[in-house]
């Protein structure tokens, strides 16, 4: 028997009469659910059925009298939460961020620390029309468990994909996602480390990179909202991640290294993701008018001299640092590798240099010439020290391939 809360939800379509069979599976098995229903769906099956079912009252309207906050009452009470089935309408309006009724809304006010599964139901039409698929990814990007969908007759009458998983496989994809939820006991504790560092000129400059963080907060989000426990350092003025996980800024090289020497010698990470775009080379000093300044200058350069020389020092390689940082022995370290329109062969050279060099576990490989509009990063590559590749197109392939490497069944 399992103790879990779970939040049912119900939209319109005819597959619906198949949730009463879900829901009685879940019931009797000593699950608590609590259904919420659009309109449309009440059209399919009726609250008489559904409160006898759970022994509770049935969620309709988001303005009841008493019930002004179901959305946010409803969602600190449940464990889990499934939409069976989810309508085209339904899916396309959580994916555009539309809450015009109790459904959208308990979806609007997620806790993304808990799972949350959705279980399509339409026409092939439908399920194949751009709207819906470009939905459907958005919803995984998010966090969302999308179940696919069977193919056979449809209460159309066409023949195609579109049907409603059968209820005992849904029960049993539920009971796979709370297991496996069971066995990880404690939540991993990774680090991201995200954008460029900046190193001090004067008071109003300084020397940075092209590092936007973009790729660390899709990676904080989607482990965020798989339940790890995410720590980002992030770069002073890259983008954030739009959840609630801890938050570190960092300025320049020393910076980052003192924070992440900091946090790994005083805590047991379980892995470090290392993106961030590190300078390999520090300002020293400033030579102008044959005057010599060590940098940063505490004032703001004279801006009349026809040319300056700045001297740089090398940097260490902080991510050959990491593992001897950490207190657990264990840690596992994924570093990036960006390259600039290089070939094949010279991406493979740059990355057996940082396996010989370091103690990484495995090395993320991108080159610049593969981002697309708004400096979006596609095209990764995943190599092991056998130098054998994942390709992932997406951040969200890279992200669920990056979490099979940190769960250790890659």
């Amino acid at each position: 028997m399992y103790n879990y809360k779970i939040l049912f939800k119900i939209t319109g379509s005819i597959a619906a009469y198949k949730s009463a069979y879900l829901i009685s599976k879940l019931v009797q098995n000593g699950f608590e659910v609590r259904v919420v229903v659009t309109e449309s769906a009440l059209k399919f099956i009726g609250k008489a059925t559904l409160e006898g079912l759970t022994g509770n009252r049935v969620y309709t309207d988001s303005f009841e009298e008493r019930e002004m906050m179901s959305h946010i009452n409803l969602v600190k009470w449940a464990d889990f939460t499934i939409v069976c089935p989810a309508s085209a309408n339904t899916i396309n309006k959580m994916a555009n961020g539309i809450a015009d009724n109790l459904l959208t809304s308990l979806f609007m006010a997620h806790n993304w620390s808990k799972p949350y599964l959705l279980a399509p139901a339409m026409n092939t039409s439908m399920y194949n029309h751009p709207a819906t698929q470009e939905s459907l990814v958005k919803l995984s990007n998010w966090g969302v468990e999308v179940l696919p969908v069977a193919e056979g007759n449809l209460a159309c009458g066409d023949i195609g994909r579109g049907k409603l998983l059968e209820p005992d496989e849904i029960y049993q994809k539920i009971m796979e996602v709370l297991e496996k939820r069971n066995q990880t006991g404690k939540r991993q504790k990774i680090v991201i480390t995200s954008g460029g560092t900046r190193e001090n000129i004067d008071g109003v400059r300084f020397i940075s990179n092209l590092s936007t963080g973009k790729t660390g907060a899709a990676l904080a989000e989607y482990f965020s909202r798989r339940n790890y426990e995410v720590t980002i350092i992030h770069a002073h003025d890259s983008i954030q991640p739009m959840v609630n996980c801890k938050k570190i800024k960092f300025s320049s090289f020393d910076d980052l290294n003192e924070i992440l020497k900091n946090l790994l010698s005083t805590n047991s990470y379980d892995a470090v993701i290392h993106l961030a775009a590190v300078s390999d080379f520090f300002p020293v000093s400033l030579e102008i008018n044959k005057q010599i300044f060590e940098l940063p200058m505490q004032k703001k350069l004279d801006s009349d001299a026809e040319s300056l020389t700045i001297s740089f020092r090398k940097n260490f390689k902080i991510v050959e640092r990491l593992k001897s940082y950490s207190i657990n022995n264990n840690l596992l370290v994924v570093a990036f590798k960006l390259t600039t329109g290089a070939a094949v062969s010279e991406r493979i050279g740059a990355i057996q240099k940082l396996f010989d060099n370091s103690k990484v576990d495995f090395i993320v490989s991108n080159d610049s010439s593969d981002r697309i509009g708004n400096h979006v990063q596609t095209n990764f590559k995943i190599y092991n020290r056998e130098l054998k590749p994942i390709d992932c197109a997406t951040f969200n392939e890279l992200s669920k391939e990056l979490e099979k490497i940190i769960a250790g069944t890659k």
